[in-house]
């Protein structure tokens, strides 16, 4: 057993006892939910760390060791250090207690299962899946977390946000009336090729290295990012839609390097009592950047948010300084997940609402590439997988460029999107 775990197996813990948590996912946004952890309240240690590439698990320990707030609290030997396919796996297995999931997206649902069946805490990185398979292997392991009376946290951070607290309890109370239309903006800049693949690379290592250009990995920029946006407006209407229709394409990602998703997506989305919620998703140099959250009701509207971290021209970097103190809401979510771990504050299991939103995003994205209008029932139920038949580097992955690099991207109206 690890020296410093006297918790593992347990659902809630005194506030004295160390927390032994593990990164999962060596990326940026990993490395930042790992910090974010480590700087909460009681005692914390990094005791393992799992990524494909070992160069990228190398980086981001590096880059955790420069702070010297945290440095005490990174026990990470080259034996508890993890790669390839089964990491995630050698992880678990590893004398933790909390592991932290920030994979490309396509994985998450695998990852969690496996996590919540071992019996630890989880933080799970937004999206939550890709398909509607995945999003059915979640509410599996939402129920097994919920059993075992495990915290689940989302990286959905604006459910952790004070001002979205405050002004969805305002929308509750009735300042706007009925709820009729929402209207929400992820429209960012972006969607530039990326580079293309070295002759000595396997096509698997060069798209899970470029996981945010391809469908399978990462859903679309319309899963993998606008979800926050859909989050918000399900949160809003405490249901998810009964139908979506959209229109999208590709305009910019074209050529070798692309990927195969599409650069911007226009969504309707219907909840069951007619209210109605228009959905821009962009990526597209030279165009109007938005990021925003707008409520319109019988009796009056409300703006929740602006700007990518809701609260206006916020940066990552800015929301750590003084000037947002007690608003970081990346910090709040791991404050909370720590708290409900130890059982001094309310207990935590996001996953629910974090499938559903996501599975709302997968369907918005059958709707702009199939050209048709998808049924909430027909999205859950769907059997397209969106998965290779083995994970290996030297294994093909569900798409293939052709002899010039191209991706084949989906075509409303031929393309199968369900």
């Amino acid at each position: 057993m690890n020296p410093f775990s006297t918790i593992v197996g347990s659902a809630h813990v005194a506030g004295s006892d160390t927390i032994c948590l593990a990164l999962v996912g060596c990326g940026n946004r990993g490395a930042g939910a790992c910090r974010d952890a480590l700087s909460t309240t009681g005692p914390v240690r990094l005791v393992a760390m799992g990524d494909l590439f070992a160069n990228r698990l190398e980086t981001s320990l590096k880059n955790l060791q420069k702070y010297d707030d945290l440095r005490p609290r990174i026990d990470v030997p080259p034996e508890r250090r993890f790669v390839g396919f089964d990491a995630y796996q050698k992880v678990i297995d590893s004398d933790v207690d909390l592991v932290l999931f920030a994979t490309p997206p396509h994985f998450r649902p695998i990852h969690y299962a496996a996590a919540v069946k071992a019996g630890k805490h989880v933080f799970l990185e937004k999206p939550c899946c890709v398909d509607a398979p995945g999003y059915r292997q979640l509410l599996a392991a939402n129920e097994v977390a919920k059993a075992k009376r495990l915290s689940v946290v989302v990286g959905l951070q604006r459910r952790h946000q004070p001002l979205y607290l405050e002004k969805i309890q305002k929308i509750r109370e009735g300042a706007v009336g009925q709820v009729r239309l929402v209207r929400t903006y992820f429209n960012m800049s972006g969607g530039r090729a990326g580079g293309t693949k070295p002759p000595e690379m396997s096509e698997m290592e060069y798209q899970v290295r470029s996981w945010n250009l391809f469908c399978w990995l990462c859903g679309d920029h319309l899963v993998e990012q606008a979800c926050h946006e859909i989050d918000v407006a399900n949160w809003v209407m405490d249901a998810h839609p009964v139908r979506a229709n959209g229109t999208g394409a590709r305009q910019i990602r074209i050529g070798p390097g692309t990927g195969d998703i599409y650069d911007r997506h226009m969504i309707e989305f219907e909840y069951a009592d007619g209210t109605r919620y228009y959905c821009q998703a962009r990526q597209q140099p030279e165009t109007w950047s938005y990021v925003g959250e707008h409520v319109h009701g019988t009796k009056g509207e409300m703006t929740l948010g602006e700007g990518a971290w809701g609260m206006a021209a916020a940066t990552p970097r800015t929301l750590r300084g003084k000037n947002f103190a007690g608003q970081n809401p990346y910090q709040l979510e791991h404050n909370d997940l720590m708290a409900s771990i130890r059982g001094v504050g309310s207990y935590r299991c996001e996953g629910d609402y974090a499938a559903t939103s996501s599975m709302t995003a997968v369907m918005g994205r059958m709707a702009t590439y199939s050209g048709k209008l998808v049924t909430w029932e027909d999205a859950i139920h769907s059997e397209l997988h969106l998965a290779p038949d083995r994970y290996a580097m030297d294994a093909p992955p569900p798409t293939v460029p052709d002899a010039q690099g191209n991706y084949p991207s989906a075509l409303p109206g031929v393309t199968r999107a369900w």
